[in-house]
């Protein structure tokens, strides 16, 4: 699919919407169009400690998850299927 595909471009509209994803409360933040993959923030009472490049704690950041858009054979992913279902209405 290339970048004028309409189908993402509905997905775009979703960006800063809320939703919940296998029970974490996310927001999309972004689509990844050379990847085909829709990235998720979650959101947490107490973010995950996040390490430096030496494994010390650094600072507590919201994790991201990538959600592939599409499976093997090139039907959409159960996974983004999932995630549609549980987008809130009204952002």
């Amino acid at each position: 699919m290339n970048d004028a595909d309409p189908f993402k471009e509905r997905l775009r509209q979703l960006i800063g919407r809320h939703c919940n994803f296998y029970g974490r409360d996310c927001r999309v933040v972004e689509i990844l169009n050379a990847d085909e993959r829709l990235v998720l923030e979650t959101h947490e009472v107490t973010p995950p400690i996040q390490t430096d490049q030496y494994g010390q704690a650094a600072y507590r950041s919201n994790e991201h998850i990538e959600v592939a858009l599409f499976d093997a054979s090139g039907e959409l992913s159960d996974e983004l299927l999932h995630l549609l279902d549980g987008v809130k209405r009204g952002g």
